[in-house]
């Protein structure tokens, strides 16, 4: 096994072999500390030895593999497709992986659960502790806001203070390293807001230093487009839950720990701090997003509301109000919430209002387990409560593409998988007075428990499902799902496009854009860009571009309707290209991801580089940046600068999403895309697996979080779809 830096420490672990990893129908993933003797009468699945990196997972050993004399890039593609397959649940068909790299999550759990005076249990403890040490930057100790990020107060006072909570003593190297890194830094007082939201509900801050949050939009007329339910989904579900803390001013007991805490984490006493003149105080290193001089302006005003103007009445008023709201997420999503970071906040209020024994808080500490994920490095709070959809609907997909699917070998694989999708489409409404549009039909990022649409997974669960309904091999599973389940989805998806004045064309995330997008100039949050209101996104409009066109192909329902929806949708993708002929991603990393998308739905209505000047730029784009090796490789600095960064090397993934576009657009080169070629079957080890490389995915266009499954999914579909246009010519 791999040595880590906790490993050098000393630091205690957990022994490897007691894990196991619960699965359920509906993808739930839940890990298990067994007693020696349970774990004797247990064997691990191959998929949990391949999370903790156990030399007993059964490496295959294909005949012909990268060194040998005569390995191909069909080689390449079978060996990479057998490798992916043990990673599977074969029961319930998902591909269980450790969805992580924000490092502002953890803080959640570890806080509500001390809040609520709830010990968390020793096994994890010591893997939470083995996590964020195994992740603290190599030079200065300290955290980011995301594990390859440099050192900000943000990532690294949560960090520590995560630590100290969990046990790790303050003259503990680590902790050593990181308050130095932290003081030098300017301490606690420049965290961002969610930041000293969270100090202060650990007593460690004071809610006058934090900016409003009032409880009192929620009561104003939904036609104003500052109402929060015309706000982006993650944005509403977070600032919903901290407008009740910042109303009732929550901070847990003050207790021994704590106090040690005020003193180490802060530049000068804690007594002597005015926090009410740190309102706007955020560590230059932190801020991404700065305010605009209309937030300064409105969060002074509100800030005197609140201290003079509020009534007492209209204050229990608003603080029923979004108590309501709180408790319909809560049933919404079974707990789980639209994510962790609100799902804790939810969780604290539940405490706050109805105590710790009570049934609902007990309901959150069963739904914490579902993104608490273990792996080598440790265990963290992920950013979802998985991936599983999306990585289900992928898999079928590439599999098809590189003409996998339908051979035996591969047959269990996409049973699972295309099983696993059926039961996870939608069913159910939310409840009325929600502000979430109609779901049934529609398919979510993780899980159907969680219960959020997103345009991109449903329309790319519908593609994966047609390609099983229409191949013979899997004819006898036609019954899993009918055509007018399919039928609904696409009436979801026709919803989600944006027909009005904001966007014309486009798809957004989770729901239509609601509000317009000089909404931005209020967001508060400050390490994060375009969170206000949904934005419209190249990479969604791709997707759901690519399952009407498939579903247009096969069936007739709303024919005429799909056909100019289509139309519509990709005039607003040449419309977003760039001047120099790249798309900007804000999914993935960066440029490559987004053209490729881009690139694979012109494709899909026929255009090519002979007779598109838009996939003619596309093509020139990625070609002027391919990298001395013949791959490609993009910095996340991409995402942060909006322009193309070339990481220090070359990146399989990216060589992938760049291939994967060349070979769709029918580029006439073929040196160039058989250059990209040569790099992923040289990448690959001899059992089929490729290595992680760097992070794949990013959000709010600052945080980094990684796709473990895109390093064989990908790969898969370039090579295989190299295969199918060359043929016996491919190398």
């Amino acid at each position: 096994m791999a040595r880590y830096y906790s490993d050098e420490l000393g630091l205690e672990r957990t022994d490897p072999y007691l894990w196991r990893l619960r699965t359920d129908e509906l993808g739930r993933e839940s890990w298990e500390y067994l007693l020696p003797e349970e774990a004797s009468k247990e064997p691990q699945s191959t998929f949990t030895q391949w999370l903790l990196k156990l030399p007993e997972f059964p490496t295959p050993e294909p005949e012909i593999y990268n060194g040998v004399d005569g390995f191909t890039a069909k080689n390449a593609y079978e060996n990479g497709a057998s490798f992916f397959k043990l990673l599977q649940d074969p029961e319930s068909g998902i591909f269980p992986c450790q969805y992580k790299g924000p490092m502002f999550l953890t803080i959640g759990y570890v806080a509500v659960n001390y809040a609520a005076g709830i010990e968390i249990p020793r096994h994890e403890k010591l893997e939470l502790m083995r996590y964020i040490v195994n992740t603290a930057h190599p030079v200065d100790g300290g955290w980011g806001l995301h594990s390859e990020d440099k050192s900000t107060v943000f990532g690294t006072v949560l960090n520590y203070v995560n630590l100290r909570l969990l046990g790790l003593p303050t003259d503990h190297p680590v902790c050593t390293r990181a308050r130095e890194t932290l003081l030098k830094l300017g301490g606690a007082t420049g965290a961002p807001h969610w930041g000293k939201v969270w100090l202060s509900i650990l007593n460690l801050y004071k809610w006058e230093g934090v900016n409003p949050a009032p409880p009192e939009t929620w009561m104003l007329p939904y036609w104003m487009s500052i109402h929060p339910g015309r706000w982006w989904v993650h944005t509403r579900g977070v600032y919903l839950p901290i407008s009740y803390l910042s109303l009732v001013g929550y901070s847990c007991k003050l207790d021994p720990l704590l106090r040690e805490l005020r003193d180490e984490i802060y530049t000068k006493p804690f007594q002597s701090i005015d926090f009410s003149q740190n309102r706007n105080n955020v560590c230059g290193v932190d801020l991404y997003y700065p305010h605009s001089s209309l937030l300064d302006v409105t969060n002074n005003v509100l800030v005197f509301y609140e201290k003079y103007l509020r009534p007492r009445w209209l204050k229990e008023k608003a603080k029923s109000r979004v108590y309501d709201l709180i408790k319909k997420e809560i049933a919404n999503t079974n707990f789980l919430c639209i994510a962790p970071v609100n799902q804790a906040f939810c969780a604290l209020v539940t405490l706050i209002e109805e105590g710790a024994e009570s049934e609902n808080f007990k309901g959150f500490q069963y739904r914490f387990k579902d993104a608490l994920f273990h792996g080598p490095q440790g265990m963290t709070i992920m950013g979802t409560n998985g991936v599983q959809t999306w990585d289900c609907a992928f898999t079928i997909q590439y599999f098809f593409v590189a003409g996998l699917a339908e051979r035996p070998e591969y047959h269990d694989t996409i049973k699972a998988a295309y099983k696993f999708l059926c039961r996870t489409q939608f069913d159910t409404e939310c409840l009325p007075g929600s502000f979430r549009d109609s779901r049934i039909g529609a398919w979510g990022f993780s899980t159907k428990t969680q219960g959020y649409t997103v345009s991109d997974c449903t329309a790319e669960s519908v593609k994966a499902i047609i390609m099983v309904r229409n191949s013979p091999s899997f004819e006898y599973l036609l019954d899993e799902i009918t055509d007018q389940r399919l039928c609904k989805a696409i009436d979801v998806l026709l919803d989600l496009q944006n027909l009005g004045e904001f966007e014309y064309g486009s798809f957004a995330t989770y729901e239509k854009i609601k509000a317009p997008l000089a909404m931005e100039k209020l967001n508060p949050a400050e390490v994060f860009g375009n969170i206000m209101v949904e934005f419209p996104y190249v990479e969604c409009t791709d997707s759901c571009v690519l399952g009407l066109t498939y579903f247009h192909r096969y069936y007739d329902y709303r024919k005429e309707e799909i056909s100019r929806r289509i139309k519509i949708a990709t005039d607003y993708i040449k419309k977003s290209q760039q001047s120099d002929g790249g798309w900007y991603g804000c999914w993935g990393i960066c440029f490559t991801y987004a053209g490729m998308f881009a690139m694979e739905a012109l494709h899909s209505v026929g255009e090519n580089y002979s007779n598109s000047e838009y996939v003619r730029k596309g093509c020139d784009f990625f070609v002027t940046r391919q990298m001395d090796d013949g791959g490609w490789g993009e910095s996340m600095k991409s995402s942060e600068l909006h322009t193309y960064v070339n990481s220090q090397r070359s990146l399989v993934v990216q060589t992938s999403w760049v291939l994967i576009a060349l070979l769709l657009a029918k580029y006439p080169n073929r040196s160039v895309i058989e250059s990209g070629i040569k790099l992923l079957k040289n990448r690959q080890l001899s059992s089929g697996e490729w290595e992680y490389e760097s992070v794949e995915g990013v959000f709010n266009h600052s945080c980094a979080i990684e796709y473990p499954s895109y390093r064989f999914l990908f790969p898969i579909k370039a090579l295989g779809l190299y295969c199918k246009i060359y043929g016996d010519n491919a190398l």
